[in-house]
């Protein structure tokens, strides 16, 4: 009875130890109505991400002393949980990047790049 108790309680707290765990891979479906904004990165608070509602934008950053008005222009899509941005430079280059969001919210957006890098960027 005593070994059957100790069973229990060890696959009881296992349980509670997975079921407390977030899987790293959740991906959420986007809502385009939540992404127009400015926001500004959480590992460097002076990049900003501006996105616009007719699906353009544009990011830069005050550490590299460029302001808005300043930065590279891109135009954004959204697809399920894939954000794509279509970085446009000054001399006519293009370049493009898929971001799988795995959580967002009204003030707070976290994406994931395709080499597994998150970054979370908070509404101001």
């Amino acid at each position: 009875m005593k070994q059957r108790f100790l069973a229990c309680t060890f696959l009881l707290a296992g349980w509670f130890l997975l079921a407390g765990c977030e899987p790293d891979d959740i991906h959420v479906n986007i809502d385009e109505t939540l992404i127009p904004g400015l926001w500004r990165a959480q590992d460097n608070m002076q990049e900003y991400w501006r996105f616009d509602a007719a699906h353009t934008g544009e990011t830069w950053d005050e550490s590299d002393d460029v302001h808005e008005g300043e930065g590279t222009n891109f135009n954004w899509s959204v697809a399920g949980d894939q954000l794509r941005i279509d970085l446009y430079g000054m001399m006519g280059q293009h370049a493009y990047y898929d971001y799988t969001v795995v959580r967002q919210t009204r003030d707070t957006l976290v994406w994931k790049d395709l080499f597994g890098n998150q970054r979370t960027f908070v509404k101001r």
